[in-house]
Parts: structure tokens; C-alpha cells; sequence
């Protein structure tokens, strides 16, 4: 388990869970992006529930500011980190069709918000190589 992925765990832990999706990603890189925690935290606020109106995954769409801050706008790579993330959930990318398809699995919404987050920052990770 990478440094990333732990301290996303240690966020989502916490009681009441006080960082939504996107907020988790983006304070797990945040000194990595020349971020404090509060600020990366407040960047992400709005981004929690798709955009808070079921759009794209919080989470995703925090994998993508943090890949911009490390210096990746490849259209081919975010394509790349997009399709990946999609390919698992039989294309959906939006947290509505996300959680929907989970809820009809008999999926709780916490795990599989802790598990979008644990994709993004594994994918993350292997595209940025450490940087």
C-alpha cells in the first residue's frame, strides 16, 4: 500500500468522515503540489458528489487537478487515467450512474466512495512514476 493510499484511509477513518471524495485526493498530494492541507481541502470542497449534482466522480476529477499540478496535460494520459478508471466500471465515470449501479448491487456508498478514491490514487500514482 503506497504512502498515497494510507493516508487516504486515514482521512476516510476519520469520525464523522470530514473529507468528501475529492477533497481526500487532493489533501493526500497536497505538500506533493505545493498545497497545504486546508487550501487542497477547500479546493476540492465542490467537487464531493460529482460537483455536488451527480456529474463526474469527485474523486476522478480530483485525479485530474492533481496530474495538472504535477505537470501532466498529455490529452493522451488523461485519456489514459479516464478510460482506466472507467474500463472497471463499465464506462461510468458520473457519481450518480456510479453509485446507482453500486446501490443496485447491494453496495454501501462509503466503501465504494474509499474504493473510487483508492483507484484514483493508484492510477495516479503509476502515471506520475513518483514525481
Amino acid at each position: 500500500m503506497s504512502k498515497h493510499t494510507e493516508r487516504a484511509k486515514e482521512l476516510r477513518s476519520e469520525v464523522p468522515v470530514s473529507s468528501n471524495c475529492a477533497q481526500t485526493v487532493m489533501r493526500v498530494y497536497a505538500k506533493e503540489i505545493g498545497l497545504d492541507e486546508d487550501l487542497a481541502a477547500a479546493i476540492g470542497s465542490n467537487f464531493g458528489g460529482g460537483m455536488r449534482c451527480g456529474a463526474t466522480c469527485g474523486a476522478i476529477a480530483a485525479g485530474y487537478m492533481v496530474l495538472g499540478a504535477k505537470g501532466i496535460e498529455s490529452p493522451a494520459v488523461l485519456n489514459e487515467f479516464r478510460k482506466c478508471i472507467a474500463k472497471k466500471h463499465d464506462g461510468m465515470t458520473d457519481c450518480a450512474d456510479l453509485l446507482h449501479a453500486n446501490a443496485a448491487k447491494g453496495g454501501e456508498k462509503k466503501p465504494h466512495c474509499d474504493n473510487m478514491i483508492e483507484e484514483v490514487i493508484t492510477l495516479i500514482d503509476e502515471l506520475t512514476d513518483g514525481r
